[in-house]
């Protein structure tokens, strides 16, 4: 991604994506690779990075720290996506039952996907719902893969690079010939399958994803389902108070 001009930020945002990509921490050496940056300034970065609490160490290992959810809390508060899509996260999990499933709110942020929301039914293993992720690269999920697809072709190739544009590609056409829905088979866990829908305005790009992912539920996540038309329609009504 391009820089904006301002040397520092885009430093202090570079180290910032790279912890948010990984869980276990990186040191200074390995930000320092990662970035290009010399070993002193990755230093000083986050040594002002710990002050304002952006990031915490240990043994030389650094992770995000917890004046992140500041800023990250106040973005969801505000955001319409979320507020307007709950209502419609219960109806849809209300349609599942005593299935094990969840329904997820998905919110495209540059190349990667965030769940800004998810609701399962007491069917649902507490393991799949505590060791499942919240971000997922773009192009390797079915939120993901359902509102790529929905970009135009010079969007999408800037939004992922034209290596990954060209592997995703087959499955962005799979998601064109369905309709608009994109589904994945035991792609985040073994076993897992999911079916997404993007929340747009017309033939616009989308601004978002319902997802619905649960075990053992291949035969009803289906393009000629019910519950794919309930995920539809709530796509739609969700895309309607957000849109007018």
């Amino acid at each position: 991604m391009q820089g904006s001009g301002v040397g520092v930020l885009d430093k202090y945002m570079a180290l910032q994506k790279h912890l948010a990509g990984v869980s276990k921490g990186l040191t200074a050496l390995e930000l320092a690779r990662l970035t290009g940056m010399d070993r002193g300034t990755v230093h000083r970065l986050l040594k002002a990075m710990m002050h304002w609490r952006q990031v915490e160490a240990e043994h030389g290992v650094y992770r995000l720290g917890g004046g992140c959810l500041l800023p990250a809390s106040a973005y969801l508060t505000r955001l319409p996506l979320r507020r307007i899509a709950l209502p419609y996260t219960i109806d849809l999990q209300n349609v599942i039952a005593d299935r094990p499933a969840i329904v997820s709110v998905a919110l495209p942020v540059g190349d990667q996907i965030v769940l800004i929301e998810r609701m399962w039914t007491a069917a649902t293993p507490f393991n799949v719902v505590a060791d499942l992720d919240d971000k997922f690269a773009i192009d390797s999920c079915t939120s993901g893969r359902a509102i790529l697809a929905t970009y135009p072709e010079a969007q999408a190739r800037q939004t992922v690079g034209d290596e990954r544009y060209e592997r995703v590609r087959p499955r962005l056409l799979e998601v064109a010939q369905a309709g608009g829905y994109s589904f994945g088979h035991s792609e985040q866990r073994k076993g897992l399958s999911s079916m997404g829908y993007p929340i747009r305005r017309g033939q616009d790009a989308a601004v978002g994803a319902l997802v619905i992912a649960g075990l053992e539920m291949d035969a009803v996540l289906q393009v000629s389902s019910s519950l794919a038309r309930h995920l539809q329609r709530a796509c739609g009504g969700i895309a309607e108070q957000l849109f007018g």
